[in-house]
């Protein structure tokens, strides 16, 4: 008797939210087309405030506590989702905006071998940029384990990666 009490419970209590459980199957459905990580952090995020509810009744836990501590992990998930969804690849090559200018207005677009020679030059002067830097970087190193003055070292590399991307500035200021 009592279990054919709880039933009815139950299920007038989800004919009651049947309008919201649908409209959260419509918001899921429409979430998971549109971006599934999202999905997967709103699920995640669900998961982690039933657990912290649920372990802080058992722990006996002050409910100012388990709301802080849901509200920290709410902000967390969502900040992680934030910056992973916000993200977008570097693309730290120094002069592309220069490689580009020279690619479209140099040459023309039948002309695939003058493509082809522009980035060659390009790479290679990236190519010496980086061994440049990891020869300096060495000496760098060198001079801290010989406890000579390694500032004094550093002084000239540095002075050329700040040259080398003041001048990329400027050149993406000049290409446009």
């Amino acid at each position: 008797m009592i279990l054919i009490k709880a039933t009815k419970k139950y299920i007038t209590c989800l004919c009651r939210s049947s309008p919201f459980l649908l409209t959260c199957a419509c918001f899921f459905t429409i979430i998971s087309l549109h971006s599934p990580v999202l999905l997967f952090c709103l699920l995640l995020v669900g998961l982690t405030t039933t657990c912290i509810q649920h372990f802080g009744q058992r722990a006996k836990l002050s409910s100012r506590w388990v709301i802080l501590l849901q509200t920290l992990a709410v902000a967390l998930i969502l900040s992680i989702f934030w910056l992973d969804w916000f993200t977008n690849p570097a693309a730290a090559q120094f002069f592309g905006k220069a490689e580009n200018f020279f690619k479209n207005n140099l040459t023309d677009a039948s002309q695939t071998g003058a493509t082809s020679a522009v980035s060659l030059v390009f790479n290679v002067i990236r190519a010496l940029y980086l061994l440049y830097i990891a020869i300096s970087l060495v000496g760098v190193v060198n001079a801290v384990r010989k406890d000579e003055d390694w500032q004094v070292v550093a002084r000239t590399p540095l002075l050329v990666v700040i040259a080398v991307t003041v001048a990329d500035v400027l050149t993406s200021f000049i290409t446009g």
